[in-house]
């Protein structure tokens, strides 16, 4: 993917998610074409050698992405023009894992309202590792209690323990997303005895706000970690996307105003090892 091509890229993504998401009665992902524009000159930003666009002849007909980190790829989102030639889907699949020589863990979502991806993907090796509820809250609702005393605002000094967290709970190497979250939103730290065991970051966007992505070490610090996002968003509407491997939090975050929008499959081929409790990120897609 190139400069020019980022206007044709958004108009096909607008158009492909917004076909899949409206037959089955849910709200597409991309409310207009400014925002599926920032997404990829975003990711060309991030991961220049991760996006990819598909052409038959001289017309684009698809367009995907993938998330190298360490030995670990993230692939999405992927998206086939609306009436395209039939095979866009697997040929973009098949160049983007391509891009990622050496990684033995690559990972995606799948809406699980969508059967044509669910059989593209299985069929390339993919295996449903988790449930990934796709959560929305109209207003988050603080809780009556005050938050745990072990949560306060992140600073520039916790960078390099976040980081190493990070590695070790989810087993990639997120650094490069962690310095890019950290100057586009705010992050939320939980220490004790002067040992960080958690971290929850927040983007505050004009519509909504974007919780996540979070680790932690228990679905305890999760749940405290929740809890302070709604006291520091009090009244915003929020989306996350959990994991329904942590219950826990997630009758926290449905205590605080987020029910289920849509469910998601975290799909996988090779290696993973889900952490105590986390909270996936939107941005980058899957990981």
């Amino acid at each position: 993917m190139r400069e020019p091509d980022v206007e044709l890229a958004a108009q096909i993504l607008v158009g492909a998610f917004a076909q899949v998401y409206r037959q089955r009665g849910h709200t597409p992902p991309f409310p207009n074409l400014e925002s599926a524009a920032w997404l990829c000159r975003s990711y060309m930003d991030l991961d220049p050698d991760g996006c990819a666009v598909a052409e038959s002849g001289e017309v684009m007909v698809g367009v995907g992405f993938v998330h190298p980190r360490g030995t670990t790829a993230s692939i999405g989102p992927v998206a086939a023009r609306p009436g395209g030639p039939r095979g866009t889907g697997r040929a973009l699949m098949a160049y983007l894992t391509k891009q990622a020589p050496g990684c033995t863990s690559l990972r995606l979502f799948q809406d699980g309202f969508n059967p044509d991806s669910f059989g593209l993907y299985t069929q390339l090796g993919f295996v449903v590792r988790d449930v990934a509820p796709y959560l929305l809250a109209v207003e988050l609702q603080p809780p009556a209690r005050a938050v745990s005393a072990d949560i306060r605002p992140g600073r520039p000094e916790d960078r390099e323990a976040l980081e190493e967290l990070d590695r070790r709970l989810v087993g990639a190497d997120r650094a490069r997303d962690i310095a890019f979250l950290t100057a586009t939103g705010s992050v939320l730290v939980y220490e004790r005895r002067r040992a960080i065991e958690g971290f929850l970051f927040l983007r505050a966007l004009p519509a909504r706000a974007v919780v996540g992505p979070a680790m932690a070490t228990s679905e305890e610090v999760m749940c405290a970690l929740v809890d302070a996002a709604s006291v520091a968003l009090p009244g915003r509407s929020a989306v996350m996307r959990a994991s329904a491997s942590c219950p826990a939090v997630l009758r926290r975050a449905f205590d605080r105003g987020f029910r289920v929008d849509h469910l998601g499959n975290l799909m996988v081929v090779g290696k993973i090892e889900l952490p105590p409790a986390q909270l996936y990120a939107l941005f980058p897609e899957s990981l």
